[in-house]
């Protein structure tokens, strides 16, 4: 699916140029204690929007760096061989091929023996190594960590500790792989300046398309600090988030898996404020994204032209079968609720959210097999299960999905639901270079995946994430 002319001017406020983006991080050296706490060139006011903009990420972000574990490294031109290259057009397995970067893009890409290398230009050897592009994770909250449990509560703390949890979170994400990230809702408009802050170079993290507030009914899953009742109420929270820089706006419809009294299948919200949300989003040209488990609010939800639905643990056939007719994607979080350190470590006492979560596990074991094979357009988040997309293409497999279609809903699919496709997803000329190295073939094995040894964004080499290099 190809992205809009609208969509993609609606990210452009996210995605600065390759030259504003040069302009934030400092000119190739030898690495300082400055660099590894957060340094900044004097020219980054480029990359932000205003003024006022980068004086809140500054007073924010400023000097709470200590301990990121990256060496930071650009240059101009760049030469990538690389052992197998699975680029996510859906060619097959390259084997040795080059890659060539060219100012935080794709120049080109084929044969090593074949493909021209530019005079001067740097290489690095990943020939012990599988390439393929940065992944996808098209759902998170930044400032969340769901082992902590009470993640509405974390959702409600101040301002500080927020970007402090934050901070840490997008560093463990960019070093696990994922090199843009749709942040799906926070208080305090938090994820706009943590995306202006990552622009900027001052945090290191994923690229980041924000939400801003998540829209959520007074007595419906998802409410924090602030509640939309009502056409007008929804109508003016997605305008606020958009006139803010959102890039897509995010409603509560059901209940959650981990909210012990809303009904995950039913909707807090009724058709004409759906449609409102719906409407405020498309007049801004971009769309709207639904918190939906299954059932009849599921279903309304797509009804009203909700471009992707978040989660879908519970959906039926029938629910996928209109999702289907109406193309929209189901965006699968399996980690929160599977995985031993989410939901079952932050809230394993309370009883009600812990007969949900076995719930959830059960029908998406019985279902999904057959949900994934339908024709459902689908991709996958960690929903704040930082560091763990490679836990969410695992599952996948063991449900089923084939393995090279698995790293496709972590790479082209992903970026095709969050409709930034034109610019990441794949290995492509014209696309920015966003890359990661892989120790193992996760084609014959997927859980190669949690063995991420080399970043790639916009051209920019992240080493050591996990303790080696990939060079």
């Amino acid at each position: 699916m190809a992205p809009s002319s609208s969509t993609l001017s609606r990210t452009a406020s996210c995605w600065p140029t390759t030259a504003s983006a040069s302009s934030c991080r400092q000119t190739p050296r030898a690495s300082t204690a400055a660099d590894a706490h957060g340094a900044r060139s004097d020219s980054e006011d480029q990359s932000l929007e205003t003024p006022a903009r980068l004086a809140t990420a500054r007073d924010v972000w400023g000097g709470i760096l200590n301990g990121a574990r990256f060496i930071l490294g650009r240059v101009t031109s760049r030469a990538i061989r690389c052992g197998t290259l699975f680029d996510g057009t859906g060619a097959g397995p390259l084997r040795d091929a080059l890659v060539v970067v060219q100012d935080g893009r794709i120049a080109s890409v084929g044969p090593a023996a074949t493909t021209p290398v530019p005079a001067g230009a740097a290489t690095l050897d990943l020939t012990n190594r599988f390439v393929m592009p940065g992944l996808v994770d098209c759902h998170s909250h930044a400032s969340i960590v769901p082992g902590l449990g009470d993640q509405l509560g974390q959702l409600c703390r101040s301002p500080v500790p927020q970007a402090l949890a934050a901070t840490a979170n997008l560093r463990t994400d960019l070093a696990s792989g994922t090199t843009t990230m749709r942040v799906m809702g926070e208080e305090h408009f938090l994820d706009l300046d943590v995306r202006a802050a990552v622009e900027a170079g001052i945090v290191v993290g994923p690229r980041l398309l924000v939400a801003g507030r998540g829209l959520a009914a007074s007595n419906g899953h998802g409410r924090a600090l602030a509640s939309y009742d009502g056409v007008d109420e929804v109508r003016r929270g997605a305008r606020e988030n958009l006139r803010r820089g959102a890039n897509h706006v995010k409603i509560f419809v059901t209940g959650g898996v981990s909210s012990p009294g809303a009904m995950s299948t039913s909707s807090a919200y009724a058709r004409e404020e759906i449609r409102a949300a719906v409407e405020e989003a498309e007049r801004a040209g971009t769309y709207a994204a639904a918190h939906a488990h299954g059932g009849a609010g599921l279903r309304l939800a797509v009804e009203e032209g909700v471009a992707t639905i978040e989660h879908g643990a519970l959906a039926g056939d029938e629910d996928i079968a209109l999702m289907i007719e109406r193309r929209a994607w189901l965006v699968c979080t399996f980690g929160i609720f599977m995985h031993p350190t989410g939901i079952e470590q932050g809230d394993g006492q309370r009883a009600t959210i812990m007969d949900k979560v076995r719930w959830a596990r059960r029908v998406v074991d019985e279902n999904f097999p057959r949900h994934l094979a339908s024709g459902v357009r689908f991709a996958c988040g960690t929903d704040s299960m930082h560091g763990l997309m490679a836990f969410e293409l695992q599952t996948l497999v063991r449900l089923g999905v084939k393995p090279a279609d698995a790293l496709l809903a972590g790479t082209r699919w992903g970026a095709e639901a969050c409709r930034v496709d034109g610019e990441v997803g794949t290995i492509a000329a014209g696309k920015r270079a966003d890359l990661i190295a892989i120790d193992g073939d996760p084609l014959k094995d997927i859980k190669a995946m949690a063995r991420v040894t080399l970043v790639m964004k916009d051209g920019v080499t992240y080493e050591g994430a996990v303790g080696r290099s990939g060079r």
